[in-house]
Order: structure tokens, then sequence, then C-alpha cells
């Protein structure tokens, strides 16, 4: 093993499965490491046709081997996967080539917490949204925990890192993105969500928890809009509000 090389382990079979699969980080697949005694489990069976397929090396060890690199307190389901770090997307190369009628984005203002993080990947997938913008300061780093609180999903989105937000927000504007902010306030500028046609192509803000989206961003948004709360709560968590807004966003724009 070359020691100048950076590697991370990724494991579980969510994670493993998706990046044989999906792979959105670009990682260079270095091998794959089984715990024997798991070998006869279906989906760990899937795991090996995927990387024989690709041809990369299936490594099995016995349980006692097999845990001498496993940490304490992970849970491995009995898969590691030593791989490069993710790559971040290009923006550019998607704005210019992959962007359609139907693209989604999201674009996180300021989200620092590992946890929160994870669990927006997921809502990113689970709404079928393309890709995630963070900027490069103010962020989180894209690591082995990210992809396991993610359940693999770091591996199927897209994740751009740009310097500047508010000049990303008019390149996309450009490109024809409509851009939604997302705030606590109610105010008379602010719609509810379930008040607002969404149209696409669009891109969703999120800013954290204690400060919101920035000023300038939230000038820079065509909409800034808002979930409606009926109970003694006044606030969502930024991970539980954005499964409820990209929910709703898949259900207003293929409700014709």
């Amino acid at each position: 093993m070359d020691k100048n090389i950076s590697y991370e382990y990724l494991y579980g079979i969510n994670p493993v499965y998706s990046l044989l699969t999906r792979n959105a980080g670009n990682r260079k697949i270095y091998e794959i490491i089984l715990n024997k005694k798991r070998k006869s489990n279906s989906r760990i069976q899937n795991i090996i046709r995927e990387a024989v397929s690709k041809n990369i090396e299936v490594l099995e060890l016995e349980s006692g081997k097999f845990n001498e690199i496993s940490h304490e307190d992970v849970y491995t389901q009995g898969v590691y996967a030593r791989v490069s770090n993710y790559n971040y997307c290009n923006l550019e190369h998607y704005l210019n080539r992959s962007v359609n009628r139907d693209s989604r984005l999201l674009i996180l203002d300021g989200i620092t917490d590992v946890g929160n993080f994870g669990s927006i990947i997921r809502n990113c997938c689970a709404f079928n949204f393309e890709g995630i913008i963070i900027q490069k300061r103010r962020s989180v780093a894209l690591n082995e925990r990210i992809s396991k609180i993610s359940a693999g999903t770091l591996e199927e989105v897209k994740i751009f890192r740009v310097t500047n937000i508010v000049g990303t927000l008019k390149e996309l504007k450009n490109k024809g993105f409509w851009i939604y902010g997302t705030t606590l306030d109610i105010t008379q500028e602010v719609k509810y969500i379930s008040d607002v046609d969404f149209t696409l192509p669009l891109a969703v803000v999120f800013g954290s928890e204690d400060k919101g989206i920035s000023r300038l961003v939230s000038k820079n948004c065509d909409f800034m809009v808002t979930v409606n709360l009926s109970g003694k709560i006044q606030s969502l968590n930024v991970s539980t509000a954005s499964g409820i807004i990209l929910y709703t966003i898949q259900e207003n724009v293929y409700s014709d």
C-alpha cells in the first residue's frame, strides 16, 4: 500500500453498493474487503458481482483479520471499500452539458453540522435532486463519516464546491434556474411552500440553523419560502425542513 496516497475506507452495504454502481464522486476504488463470514449474504453477493464486473479486487478475510482494520464504533456489515477521496464535481461542466428542463439542485449556505449535511444528502437523493452546491469555506468536509450518515447516498449525488454563492446564483439564473430561498421569517414577501407553484429548473437554498441564509444570498433569490408550522415549535431542524420542502416540490411539479 503506497503511504503517499490518501485513502478512505467506506463501510456498510449501502455505501459500498452505491459506490460501485453510481460513484458520483468519481473515486478510485482500490479494493473491496469482505468478512468471509458474511459472504453468503445476498446483498454482499451483489457487491461481489459488481466488483468483479468492474475488475476491482475483492479481498476476503477471516473475521479476526477483518476486525483488525475495523473500528470499535463502526458497524461495518462485513464490508469495506478502500477508495480515494471524494472528487467534487465541476459546476461549469454540469451547467454547460447536463442541465435540462427538470434539473433540481440544492445550495447550502453555511451548514457545517455533519449530521445535518448527511441527512440532507439522503433527502436530496430521495426526492431526485441532482446535486448540492456548497461553499469552499464554512462547509462540511466530505469523508467516510458523511458517507455513512448519508447511508451511501453521498456516492449517488453530485457535490459542487464554489467560492462564492452569490456569483453562483447569477450563473444559475443565466441558465434558466429559478432560485427559492428558505427562511424562518414571516413577512409579506415570504410565501408558505403550500402556496408556491414551483417552476423547474430550480435551486433551493438552505442556511444554517443559527443564522439562516445570508442577506446577500437572500437578495439574489427569486422567491423566499417557509414551512407552515401549526404547532408550538417555531422552527425545524434544517435537515427535517429540507425533507418537507423537497417532498413538497416533488408533489407540486408532478401534480399535473
